[in-house]
């Protein structure tokens, strides 16, 4: 990826993330791709344990959204995130005035959880380590990828088989839909209805 696709993406992440934690921290992101994922936070007050000194949640909620923000790079389409593990070295202090710089890297892409490295520095000394784990959450299929997903690599004879079930259970709801139904003319279209998946049944199983 160039590194104009790479500020463009950074851009884009800062106007996403805007009004959310990670606005709310100050980060800002100058570098984004699918391998590397880099930002800079400048450490104040507000995000001390005493005094002059930044708390060690801040430092992890850092860390946990440049992993989420990489994560989210390298989803299939439709699919999602959550951290499911991190694990946190501290070793040194990031102190108020200075600004931390975090770099993500990848130790594992896979198909289901992904495992990210950040390395949360202070002009080059190391602050912290951090390694999490983000798990894949699966696109939500609509429902004809749902029944497409029941067909899928069954022979011919099985697809039929299976359609013939779905067309006898959708004359049963028609049949039960005119029990109920008071209009003549609706319950006779739905009776109608009815048959003509009972025919499409025994086509099928012809």
């Amino acid at each position: 990826m160039t590194e104009a696709n790479s500020a463009n993406n950074a851009a884009a992440i800062q106007e996403r993330l805007k009004g959310l934690f990670a606005d709310t921290l100050g980060m800002r992101f100058v570098e984004v791709t699918p391998e590397r994922v880099r930002a800079e936070l400048e450490v104040h007050e507000e995000l001390c344990t005493v005094p002059g000194i930044m708390h060690g949640g801040a430092i992890m909620a850092f860390a946990d959204t440049l992993g989420g923000v990489a994560t989210s790079l390298n989803l299939p389409r439709g699919a999602g995130t959550t951290t499911i593990e991190s694990k946190t070295n501290f070793l040194a202090a990031a102190r108020t005035g200075q600004t931390i710089t975090g770099e993500c890297l990848p130790l594992h892409r896979g198909k289901h959880a992904l495992v990210w490295q950040t390395r949360v520095t202070v002009d080059g000394r190391l602050v912290a380590l951090v390694t999490q784990t983000q798990i894949v959450l699966a696109a939500k299929q609509t429902p004809q990828e749902v029944l497409a997903a029941l067909f899928a690599e069954k022979p011919v004879d099985e697809q039929k088989a299976l359609l013939a079930t779905l067309e006898r259970a959708g004359a049963g709801l028609y049949r039960a839909w005119a029990v109920n139904e008071a209009d003549a003319a609706m319950k006779e279209a739905l009776l109608a209805a009815a048959e003509r998946e009972e025919e499409n049944a025994r086509t099928l199983e012809r």
